[in-house]
């Protein structure tokens, strides 16, 4: 008897371990993840032939991040005259631009496609974007905002796992993170309520909270981030 109940604690014992490791990775993913945050670097002003893929080799900064930092989704749009921002970058460069002919037929000019994966996620709420992913006053915005009704569904953008339902994230109000297949997460914030608990699976679709302004949201919305591999990503790369 006394064994049975000695193994009993044990047991419960290592599961309440478990749970804490599971809260404290979720709190350090939260502290990642959510918000903005200061973000250095420099405004490169575009010239004439000048074209992103040489702009970011030019920095050695990735060509998919300055895209989505950016929010180019189509990079032979970009004209001469347009301000982007490089991630890092501590000075401004000259960038090296080559004549139209041996363009043409430069093999490295040659920029690889961007991952754009529409429809990877599906909208979390139906509103209005307000906010896009990219810098914003100085700051680095790392997710979209949508506003909504308050208590509107916020909806899981795919199926996953609960692994954060709280509103300990200073600023955010209450918030949900679910993670996903492929070493993705998802982050939403602001939420009126959380209807989610930590370890919940979730199916994509299901309501996971209702619409708010918690924490420091000035009007109801819902602060969306997607992440992947521990960097955030522009979500209007992987929604429909």
């Amino acid at each position: 008897m006394r064994a049975d109940l000695k193994k009993n604690l044990s047991l419960r014992l290592t599961a309440a371990r478990r749970s804490r490791v599971a809260v404290l990775l979720a709190l350090a993913v939260v502290f990642v993840v959510v918000g903005c945050a200061p973000h250095w670097g420099v405004y490169h002003r575009v010239k004439k032939g000048e074209t992103l893929w040489r702009i970011s080799r030019t920095y050695g900064v990735s060509y998919q991040e300055v895209a989505e930092v950016n929010n180019i989704r189509n990079p032979a749009k970009i004209r001469a005259g347009k301000r982007i921002f490089i991630p890092r970058a501590r000075a401004v460069r000259r960038v090296k631009v080559l004549p139209k002919n041996k363009r043409r037929a430069s093999k490295k000019e040659k920029a690889p496609k961007l991952i754009i994966e529409k429809g990877r996620f599906a909208w979390p709420v139906k509103g209005k974007l307000i906010s896009k992913y990219g810098m914003r006053s100085g700051s680095m915005h790392k997710g979209i905002d949508i506003k909504a009704p308050k208590g509107r569904p916020v909806r899981a953008a795919d199926s996953g796992k609960v692994v954060y339902s709280d509103n300990k994230m200073r600023g955010f109000g209450n918030v949900v993170i679910l993670s996903h297949k492929g070493d993705f997460y998802t982050v939403y914030a602001h939420n009126d309520k959380n209807l989610v608990k930590v370890s919940q699976k979730i199916r994509k679709g299901e309501g996971i909270a209702l619409v708010g302004s918690t924490g420091n949201a000035t009007t109801p919305h819902l602060h969306f981030e997607i992440r992947h591999a521990k960097k955030t990503r522009n979500p209007l790369f992987f929604l429909p």
